[in-house]
This record gives structure tokens, sequence and C-alpha cells, in this order.
């Protein structure tokens, strides 16, 4: 079919759909052009018309578009937006929809199950805003806004909100929010929020939700909600939590942070969740006093999940983490003393008779240590790295508190600036090319206050 032909066949079925269109619907046109709302092809009341292409030179109005619609400054639809419609500043689909009725009229047409929604793609400069539910996309360079639910994307410079829940994924300069729920992505440069629950991610610097489902929900095959950000925060969090400081007023999930706060989970049968990080405010942890190979003097603070698994009277063994602040020093190699973080999971004795229940404990972890050679901090690689098994008992059923552990280590050295240790069992030895790196088992024995 040559091109002239081409043009002829298209020509004649826009002007036969055309036709059909004016037999079936009277008050939907194939093509429209407007100068300004009432100056254009559809008169002077452009609101009783539906639309399949339109072109809106300044700003269209319409009764609904469905296929195409572009206008160089706004478009607004009062009952509906299908396909493609592009704005140099805002769309709008749903406004003007009750204009001129009362209440009772309002009330019954909301009642009948009318909605003003978008199904297909709002492109703007400024704004795009559907008073009832979004299906396909909104981009623009202000605020999106869907006053129902959103079941696709959303990508705006400044702010997404969705009044009700949203099915797909939010992408914010600033700040997306879904009041009922977020079952996906949500994206911003500042904070995301949801009222209810998320199943799926939040990436930002400040994240909130209030129920993160995940692996230790009552129904376990609720999938797992994720917090990234500066600050996390949660009120029921069953998923995971990564940031600087996270918070959960009831943890059943992982939170991974500089400082944890959190509280217990109170579901019957599932398990507390695990806090690693530098501070943990929710449960007691424990002190520690020792001396190993390395160090004479070794002082430990814990904090952590106390009973993991508390609510759940099968397990053989009370299980916890804990992430202990370590300081040591030594009085046999002059003025050496080290900081370092701690990392255990500890499995205590369960039994029925009085005193018995944690009357003995095992646990393996891994300690980390900057060793510094002078009184003050070394900038040097000085590193201490300290896998380990650890066990402990109490002297007898009365004393609750007090435990003797000891461990066996397996001692990782390594120095950049030529300064190795001594140890109870080998002596510092000159290292070539002022690198010293080292491996061997070492020990520890003291006492814990739990």
């Amino acid at each position: 079919m040559c091109p002239p032909t081409r043009i002829v066949f298209v020509g004649l079925l826009l002007l036969s759909l055309a036709g059909i269109a004016q037999q079936k619907k009277p008050d939907e046109k194939i093509f429209q052009l407007s100068l300004l709302p009432g100056l254009g092809t559809n008169g002077l009341h452009p609101g009783g018309f539906t639309n399949v292409f339109s072109v809106n030179l300044t700003s269209g109005y319409s009764k609904a578009a469905l296929f195409f619609e572009v206008g160089v400054i706004s478009n607004l639809n009062e009952e509906k937006t299908r396909g493609l419609q592009v704005a140099g500043i805002a769309n709008l689909t749903g406004a003007n929809t009750f204009a001129g009725m009362s209440e009772k009229e309002i009330k019954e047409k909301i009642n009948s199950g009318f909605e003003a929604n978008l199904t297909g793609l709002q492109v703007s400069g400024l704004t795009n805003v559907v008073i009832n539910n979004a299906f396909g996309g909104q981009l623009t360079g202000g605020v999106n806004m869907s006053k129902g639910a959103m079941l696709g994307v959303q990508v705006a410079g400044l702010i997404n909100q969705v009044n009700k829940y949203i099915f797909g994924v939010q992408v914010a300069g600033l700040s997306n929010v879904a009041m009922q729920s977020v079952d996906g992505v949500q994206l911003a440069g500042l904070s995301n929020y949801t009222d209810g629950e998320l199943f799926g991610v939040q990436l930002g610097a400040f994240n909130r939700a209030r129920n993160m489902e995940g692996v230790n929900s009552y129904d376990n095959n609720d999938p797992t909600g994720v917090q990234i950000g500066l600050v996390n925060r949660a009120f029921k969090m069953n998923g995971f939590q990564i940031g600087i400081i996270n918070i959960a007023r009831r943890s059943q999930g992982t939170q991974i942070g500089l400082i944890n706060i959190y509280r217990k989970g109170k579901d019957v049968g599932t398990r507390d969740g695990t806090s690693i990080g530098l501070i943990n405010i929710g449960d007691v942890g424990y002190a520690a006093a020792y001396a190993n190979d390395i160090f004479l003097q070794n002082y430990e603070i814990a904090t952590g999940n106390y009973f993991k698994n508390s609510r759940v009277l099968e397990d053989r063994f009370n299980k916890s983490v804990q992430n202990s602040l370590i300081y040591s020093r030594t009085s046999w190699q002059g003025n050496m003393w080290a900081m370092g973080y701690g990392l255990k999971k500890m499995y205590f004795s369960k039994s029925s008779m009085p005193g018995m229940g944690s009357f003995r404990f095992f646990s393996y972890g891994l300690d980390v240590q900057h060793i510094n050679h002078g009184k003050s901090f070394s900038r040097e690689l000085s590193l201490l790295v300290r896998p380990k098994i650890l066990a402990g008992t109490r002297l007898s059923p009365k004393l609750h508190s007090v435990y003797v552990v000891a461990s066996i280590d397996l001692n990782y050295y390594r120095n950049h600036s030529g300064n190795d240790i001594d140890t109870l069992t080998q002596q510092a030895e000159q290292a070539p090319n002022n690198v010293v790196q080292k491996i061997w088992p070492g020990y520890s024995l003291g006492v814990m206050l739990r």
C-alpha cells in the first residue's frame, strides 16, 4: 500500500470512527481543539463532552478524555481520564464533578458507585491530581496526588501523596505519603510515611510506618517490610530496619544501626527480633570482667534482646543476641589498651526445676578491637579480630545473676606500623616492612553479671 493510499485509509477510518461515536454517544468527540475553556470545537459548554483526542492551546476542560490529551497550561476532566494526559502545569481528574449539585444529589451520585479515576499516565510540570483512584502513572516536577488508591507509579520532584493505599512505586525528591498502606517501594530524598502496613521497602532519610510484617509475624507468609534510612520508625516492626537510629515500639524483626530503640513483641507463639548496634535500648544485657592471653583487664557491657523466644515454649534453649562494648588494658606492655565491639548469640538452659532455668549457657560470637600502643588513640591500622566460643555457669541456683565464664578464641592481629604485641604464650617479634600479621589460639576466664 503506497503512502497516499495509507493516508486516505487512515482518514476514512477516523471518519468512520467519528460517525460510529456520534451515533452511539452524541456527547463523545473523536477530536477536540480549544484555545480557552469554552472557546473551541466543543462550544461554550466543553464540560459536557468526552474527547478521544484533545489539544488545548492554553487550558482544557471536558467531561472525560479517552486516549490522548495535551494542554499547554492545564487539563481538567470532570469524570475520568484514560490514556496519556500531558500539561505544562497541571492535570486534574475529578475537579468540578459535583459543581451545582445539592448535598443529597452528591450523596446519591457517590452511593451509586461513581468514581473519578485515572487509567493511564499523567505528565505535568507542576501537579497531577486525581480525586479518586489512579491506575497507571503520574509524573511531575512538583506534586502528585491521588485522593483514593494508587496502582502504579508516582514520580515527583517534590511530593507524592496517596490518601488510601498504593500498590506500586513512589519516587520523590522530598516526601512520599500513603495513608493506609504500602505494597511496593517508597524512595524519597527526605521522608517516607504510611499510617498503615508496609509490605515492601521505604528508602529515605526519615522513614515511618505503623506496621511492618515479616518472618516473625503471627502469619509468617506475609511479605517482609524493610526500612533503610537515617532514622526509621515503626509501631509494630516484624521486618528489617537499617539506619543510624531505629525505633520500634513492638519489635519482632531485625534492627541494624548505631542506636536501636525497641520493646518486645506480644503475639503469642512468636519470637522477638534481633537488634545489632552499638547502643540498644529496650532490654537488659550483662556486664563482664575477665582476663585473656593478651589483656589482664577486660571490661564488657552488653545490651540487646534478653530472650528472643520466651513466648515459644517448645524451644530447647532460651536464646539471646547481645551487643557489647569492650575496653581492655594490660600492665606488661606499657600503655597498650584497646576498645572494640562484640556480637554474640547465647543459648541458656531451660528447666522447670526451681532455680535451674538459665543455669548454664554457651555462645558463639565475634569481637573486633582497635589496639593502641600509647596513651592516645592511634590512627594507624591496628586491628584485632577474635572469633570465640564462650560457656558459663552459675555456681549455685541461689546466685541468679553471677556466672563464671570461659572462652576459647582464635586471634587475628594486623598492624601496619610494626607494633607487635606480647601474649602469655608468645613474645613480640620484629616485623619485616613494618607489617605485622599473625594468627594464634587464645582463651579467657572471668565473671559475668546478668
